[in-house]
């Protein structure tokens, strides 16, 4: 199994400080820790987890409930296969919440936001090309630097929620080099968007990347 520094490294911006036993296992499955098919046997989780085996049941039961585990009578938990139309309707929350997080940022952002995200980019055009860890942390730290000053903490809280549950759904698929070259330019223009400034322009070229990444892992799902 892969570290558990692993998951916290890729998924920081995403778990927080106080995440809970359903968070990291949706992270372990974002990460192929656990795969579709894989039995997911309590005693074991508890172990890994450092917790007791009635929390890692109820975490199960509700991971059951959001379509992520499947239970049979004598076969017990297993990760599910996520099916497209689980995937799109992920895509199209984050297609909402997103653009909503971008135009209140392109009102207040600041030259230092705009130098970290490049900073981000540039960390991500020097990562290996089997770097699937380090791509989603810095990924995950690029979107996250855009929304983290907006007001609406709730609607954070949201999107934290539902792009790990996106990224559980890609956990046993590969990110080519390709998507991740497309991933970089479309970021790259979003920042000179900002640099020019832009707003409307660096909100679009957020939707258009938000969709280009739906075309990809959908052909990838399906």
């Amino acid at each position: 199994m892969m570290a558990l520094v692993d998951t916290e490294l890729a998924f920081s911006v995403l778990l927080g400080r106080e995440q809970g036993l359903v968070e990291q296992i949706l992270a372990d499955i974002a990460l192929g820790t656990f795969v579709s098919g894989n039995r997911l046997v309590t005693a074991q989780l508890a172990e890994r987890y450092g917790t007791g085996v009635n929390p890692v049941r109820e975490a199960l039961k509700q991971l059951e409930g959001e379509g992520f585990v499947t239970s049979q009578k004598n076969s017990g938990a297993r990760v599910a296969s996520f099916e497209y139309t689980s995937m799109r309707d992920l895509f199209e929350i984050l297609q909402l919440l997103e653009p909503y997080f971008m135009a209140w940022f392109v009102d207040h952002y600041s030259d230092e936001n705009v130098a970290q995200l490049d900073q981000l980019l540039q960390q991500m055009r020097g990562l290996t090309a089997n770097d699937r860890v380090g791509f989603l942390h810095l990924d995950n730290l690029f979107h996250w630097e855009m929304y983290r000053h907006h007001y609406n903490k709730n609607a954070l809280k949201i999107w934290k929620t539902k792009r790990l549950m996106l990224l559980a759904m890609h956990g046993n698929l590969a990110v080519s080099r390709t998507r991740i070259e497309h991933s970089i330019s479309e970021h790259q223009q979003i920042i000179e968007a900002l640099r020019a400034g832009k707003g409307a322009q660096s909100v679009q070229a957020l939707a258009l990347h938000l969709s280009s990444s739906e075309d990809y892992w959908s052909k990838l799902i399906r």
